[in-house]
């Protein structure tokens, strides 16, 4: 079996790690949890690690919503793929792992009570140089079989010099600091209108509510208290619970985006074009700016996946 490492990343377990092997595995607020978690925005049952047909999955059964890497968790699991973040709220509450469990690796030791013959004692270095010579001319066969299968691979599939990463004609990709900053940018001011302020933030609420349950209302969120900041005369909510809320949908939105993006160019310059041209999709759907740089290089990055994924084909 496959066991889970978890890192506790807030709290007072910070830095604690566990290795976990049972099936299931239930985190909450809730003391009977297997792990428990004493957090704002963490329900008495808000959710499970399982092991599943050979992976490990993260349920969330929570309103308040788990991201896994920035990436909401509603009510379809989410498998755990390499080392992950689970954030909840704000908070980076785990860092888990999947880790090949040692006892399934080690091999069983030879049979002590096994003995040798005196007459095998006797005929062993014949039959140790014997076998010896065999495992050498068995090298060099092998050897030479796959040398000449790489000459006939060359030549019977020549290279094409003319051949060219899909992305060596693409702008440089953005960085995180970039994105950081394309998202932290606000809106121009508009002339203070304290109605339109209001109804901003009104649709702003609305569409937080929906965070778990559609792929851009984190986005559509963020943008509606934008829209609201630039009818206020200030820079700042006078609601010091929407000038909160605001910030924590920027740090949600700008984790989600640069994942997202990340793995999507890993993909395009891994040359699996089909995955790369869906991920920049899910990417487009999350953050539907048309007028963002971010939008614009990801429609850029999915057109040279597409045409790369055509040209494979033919």
């Amino acid at each position: 079996m496959i066991a889970l490492q978890v890192e506790f990343l807030t709290g007072p377990n910070a830095g604690r790690k566990l290795l976990l092997r049972e099936p299931c595995v239930t985190f909450g607020r809730s003391t009977d949890r297997t792990l428990p978690i004493d957090l704002p925005f963490v329900s008495r049952e808000h959710g499970e690690f399982t092991f599943d047909n050979g992976q490990w999955l993260l349920v969330n059964h929570s309103n308040n919503g788990t991201r896994l890497n920035g990436k909401n968790v509603t009510t379809k699991p989410r498998p755990i793929k390499g080392p992950c973040t689970v954030t909840i709220g704000d908070d980076d509450v785990f860092r888990v792992s999947p880790i090949a469990d040692q006892n399934d690796l080690d091999q069983p030791p030879e049979d002590a009570s096994h003995t040798t013959s005196p007459d095998a004692l006797t005929d062993a270095p014949s039959t140790k140089h014997a076998s010896d010579r065999t495992k050498l001319w068995v090298g060099i066969g092998v050897f030479w079989l796959v040398t000449f299968g790489f000459i006939a691979f060359a030549i019977l599939n020549p290279a094409d010099p003319t051949a060219s990463s899909p992305a060596s004609n693409l702008p440089d990709a953005l960085t995180p600091e970039r994105i950081q900053q394309i998202l932290a940018r606000p809106l121009d001011k508009s002339i203070p209108d304290e109605r339109q302020a209001d109804q901003a933030i009104a649709s702003a609420h609305e569409f937080y509510a929906l965070v778990d349950r559609r792929p851009d209302a984190l986005f559509r969120a963020f943008d509606a208290y934008r829209l609201a900041l630039s009818y206020t005369p200030g820079d700042s909510f006078k609601n010091a619970q929407d000038q909160r809320q605001f910030y924590v949908l920027q740090k949600r939105l700008t984790e989600s985006v640069t994942t997202q993006y990340d793995a999507a160019n890993h993909l395009l310059m891994s040359r699996q074009y089909k995955q790369a041209d869906q991920a920049f999709k899910d990417l487009r759907e999350t953050y539907p700016d048309s007028t963002s740089p971010i939008f614009t290089d990801a429609l850029k990055r999915e057109a040279a996946a597409r045409t790369a994924l055509s040209k494979k084909r033919r």
